[in-house]
């Protein structure tokens, strides 16, 4: 697939591909997660197998993300073009509250329901998500908060109707955290270490990351149809532990799902890139830089791209370069 922007949110133009593993870097307030919210958007419009403009059709979905997830700063002339070899979805916005779609012929059956993870502190949220489901159930009234949490919450929650499902993560991840997030017999969710059972507001953030991706694989989520955002996952991990979220997130793109990933860390783009090497899907990795309200390669080069990148990201050592070279001429002016 081929996502393609134009004027949407803080992005003026912008064409990734998303074949395998799809690397955005750049510095905070760049766009970077507007385009993962943009193709989540467009993904889960095209789930719909209804006529469009019904309700509950590709219409009424993208008109009630575009409020949800942009609080309407999408104006009018934007547009997202999903390109895929059976034809292309595309979402022309002109009006407040008009949009045309244009929808290739099979796009309902490109994908499963997309995942964007935000943060890893919808844990911290648990509770208050089913009752707020107890409440709306009670007096028949959707309330509104937080939309890719709550979309992200039920994951977490609801198994998906898939039968087979093997990405190679959940041992791993076991390992790794040493213990496993899982419901006890009142249908509340902890975090296990061998014998003690901890509560989600005492478990460390770090691990809250990973037990996500842990119960997503267990509940059968992650699939070679699957497209997975990852907004930002270095946040909270120590650089050792990024290396390890690389290398689950090259593991998964190897069995086959589509995943976006928003990076500022040099140790997480660096680490993306030699596991993809190693693990031979380099031909299905992709950088790109965000600046200027584009994404964009350099001359369609992931080596060109990377080296922009870390030019990019390495201007605060250069600050420390500055301030070590002034009190080294403070010393020698004595």
């Amino acid at each position: 697939m081929q996502l393609q922007l134009r004027n949407i949110g803080m992005i003026k133009e912008a064409t990734v591909k998303i074949d395998g593993l799809t690397v955005i870097a750049g510095e905070n307030d760049t766009g970077k997660s507007t385009v993962g919210k943009a193709l989540f958007m467009v993904l889960k419009a095209t789930l719909s197998k209804r006529k469009a403009g019904t309700k509950g059709g590709p219409h009424s979905i993208i008109l009630s993300l575009r409020e949800k997830l942009f609080k309407n700063q999408i104006e009018e002339g934007a547009s997202i073009c999903l390109k895929y070899e059976e034809g292309d979805f595309k979402v022309s916005f002109m009006q407040k509250g008009i949009v045309k779609i244009s929808p290739g012929p099979n796009y309902y059956k490109l994908h499963d329901d997309p995942i964007y993870v935000e943060t890893p502190l919808v844990w911290n949220f648990a509770d208050f998500f089913r009752d707020v489901a107890q409440v709306e159930s009670e007096i028949g009234v959707a309330l509104e908060y937080p939309y890719l949490m709550k979309d992200l919450n039920f994951k977490l929650h609801i198994k998906s109707a898939h039968t087979e499902q093997e990405v190679g993560i959940e041992e791993t991840l076991r390992a790794l955290m040493k213990g496993e997030f899982k419901k006890d017999d009142s249908d509340r969710y902890y975090f296990y270490r061998y014998d003690e059972k901890i509560e989600l507001v005492n478990t460390a953030t770090g691990i809250k990351t990973f037990g996500i991706l842990q119960v997503l694989s267990c509940n059968r989520w992650l699939n070679k149809d699957t497209v997975l955002i990852l907004d930002e996952p270095e946040v909270h991990l120590h650089p050792k532990w990024q290396l390890e979220m690389a290398k689950i997130i090259v593991t998964l793109v190897k069995n086959g799902v589509k995943i976006i990933v928003n990076s500022h860390s040099p140790y997480m783009i660096e680490a993306l890139k030699r596991y993809s090497d190693f693990e031979k899907i380099e031909e299905r990795t992709h950088f790109y830089l965000a600046e200027g309200g584009s994404i964009k390669q350099e001359n369609n080069n992931n080596a060109e791209t990377l080296e922009k990148i870390f030019e990019t990201l390495s201007e605060p050592f250069e600050v420390f370069d500055e301030m070590e070279s002034k009190e080294m001429e403070k010393l020698i002016d004595g």
